[in-house]
């Protein structure tokens, strides 16, 4: 019996039809056809549909590669908008500090152990000029703090509004780190007390002092060196009008120069509430390199 087309296909079919005719005759019955088991034929038609799955696929490859192709490119498109999107959202959604704070049930050394066994570091709300009246005990997590910390550091944090979310996320306000406590001889934050303030309330806050130019400070190249006198200076403003830090430029100082507080550029709204403005914050100290 000849297969149709000559392939293998073709032979497959011819042997089931003629497993089926003498079935047929005989009644079925036993182990199946004589000279073909049934795993044999299992087999059989396994093939039959893999060959058949792969003309299929010849057939219409193309039209699935260029399918394929177009959704690619659309994804591609997609991705592309959307990073851009997300990119503009996470610039905008860096300039907001937020921390979710966990309510504790009550203050105490035992509250405040169990809350830092736990990764958290317990914290305090209150409002300005009331904090026996109306303090709130609460706790966030220790690593947003630590990652917070490495990006501001400690003094940097102080001078930033942050969103605390207290009542899981049914009341949000804003403070102000005002006190942040050291472990005695950890490298860890033991906890923190917040200042909640509106836009227009007036605080006090320690601003840090940055030197900038110390690699071209001809002062350093004569053998001084550049003495960080202040690390913070106390000042007054707006919550929303808190700078991020007085920058001292130190690219031209010579020997035994020095910046005073009253040489700093100080942004408008903002006071000074230092006693001595005629106090050095940075100075060329040492001696000079013998010729």
């Amino acid at each position: 019996m000849a297969a149709p087309g000559g392939s293998f296909a073709g032979a497959v079919v011819a042997l089931l039809r003629l497993s089926q005719k003498r079935l047929n005759r005989g009644g079925g019955g036993g182990n199946g056809v004589r000279g073909f088991s049934s795993s044999s034929l299992l087999r059989l038609r396994e093939q039959q549909q893999l060959e058949e799955e792969e003309e299929e696929d010849k057939e219409f490859g193309g039209e699935f590669t260029k399918s394929n192709e177009e959704e690619r490119r659309n994804s591609a498109a997609d991705s592309s908008s959307s990073s851009s999107s997300s990119s503009s959202s996470d610039k905008n959604n860096d300039k907001i500090l937020r921390l979710i704070a966990t309510d504790r049930e009550k203050a105490g050394r035992l509250s405040a152990n169990r809350a830092r066994k736990d990764g958290f570091i317990p914290c305090a709300v209150f409002k300005q000029g009331e904090i026996e009246k109306t303090s709130e005990v609460c706790a966030v997590s220790e690593r947003e703090v630590e990652k917070l910390l490495r990006k501001f550091t400690k003094y940097g944090l102080r001078t930033k509004l942050i969103d605390i979310v207290l009542d899981d996320g049914k009341r949000t306000v804003k403070a102000i780190p005002q006190q942040i406590q050291m472990h005695a001889y950890k490298n860890q934050v033991n906890n923190i007390t917040f200042m909640r303030v509106d836009p227009e309330t007036i605080v006090k806050v320690p601003i840090p002092v940055k030197v900038t130019g110390q690699d071209d400070c001809p002062g350093t190249k004569l053998g001084a060196f550049v003495s960080h006198t202040r690390k913070t200076i106390k000042v007054k403003c707006r919550s929303d009008q808190i700078p991020e830090a007085f920058f001292v430029d130190v690219s031209n100082m010579n020997v035994k120069d020095n910046v005073k507080i009253a040489n700093l550029d100080i942004p408008e709204g903002v006071v000074i509430c230092e006693h001595d403005l005629e106090t050095p914050i940075v100075k060329m100290a040492g001696k000079l390199k013998k010729s």
